[in-house]
């Protein structure tokens, strides 16, 4: 049942998102206006506050919006880059992208960890330790609450992609950065919704842990082998992910859906 709830929160999640990329889209909010408030959108989506505020922190991470002290939250000049992402946010989207950025990640970072074996310095491998216990603190988040549960997913999606970037920096290739960066979002929410599946952080954190020190070693193969397996059970999380959002779909149709707008289409 554990299960079931995440999934159908995920899913809530997304359609929020997808409902306030649509106002901004349709200009109904325009850049330096204000969204409705996190009360406003609990009531009119009919949707849980912790729905709405991961969908504002998921945006607010893709520079849509700005979330300012007593004011609240503050759309931006979006970019075509945060568009795109933003898109790949939303309830029909991720799963099916999510496989394709896997894929992509097998070619770029299974190149990448073999090149950073060989040309990582002692101050690369700090880099990665510092990072890994980053992750290790993640871990000891207090989960217990909306708000604990919050920070947890945002401190272990942050510290998994800083992760991989430390291993693109230590390549010393300009482009293997700037491309891990132009992914750094959906990576972040990959992490975030496969990280919900009980002992997830916790292997991801061992394989981290692996690929480290085979780069430490100064190991190529040995650090491929590692990343492929790393990736390989990041594949694994967000099939079964789908898959039990499949399963669920059919006991979602009688659950409150959020309201298209006036005009728009059902």
């Amino acid at each position: 049942m554990e299960d079931i709830r995440l999934i159908r929160r995920q899913t809530i999640t997304a359609q929020v998102i997808t409902y306030i990329l649509d106002l901004i889209k349709k200009g109904q909010v325009k850049p330096g206006e204000r969204l409705p408030t996190e009360k406003q959108l609990t009531e009119e989506l009919s949707v849980s506050r912790t729905c709405v505020r991961e969908a504002i922190k998921s945006l607010e991470s893709l520079q849509l919006i700005s979330v300012r002290p007593k004011i609240g939250a503050v759309v931006l000049e979006p970019s075509p880059v945060a568009l795109i992402n933003a898109e790949y946010l939303s309830t029909s989207a991720f799963m099916q992208q999510a496989d394709s950025l896997i894929e992509f990640r097998k070619v770029l970072e299974l190149g990448l960890v073999a090149l950073a074996a060989e040309k990582a310095t002692e101050a690369d491998w700090t880099k990665m330790r510092e990072v890994l216990a980053e992750q290790e603190a993640a871990l000891r988040i207090d989960r217990s609450t909306p708000e604990g549960d919050l920070r947890f997913h945002d401190a272990i999606g942050k510290a998994n992609i800083r992760f991989h970037k430390a291993v693109a920096g230590a390549t010393r290739n300009p482009l293997a950065i700037m491309v891990l960066q132009a992914i750094s979002e959906p990576l972040i929410e990959v992490s975030r919704r496969t990280n919900e599946m009980p002992g997830v952080p916790e292997a991801g954190l061992r394989q981290h842990w692996a690929i480290y020190r085979a780069i430490r070693e100064n190991n190529p193969e040995k650090a491929r082998h590692a990343m492929r397996l790393h990736l390989q059970a990041a594949e694994r999380n967000a099939h079964i992910l789908e898959s039990k959002g499949q399963s669920t779909a059919g006991a979602r149709h009688s659950d409150r859906k959020v309201p298209a707008r006036t005009g728009d289409s059902a």
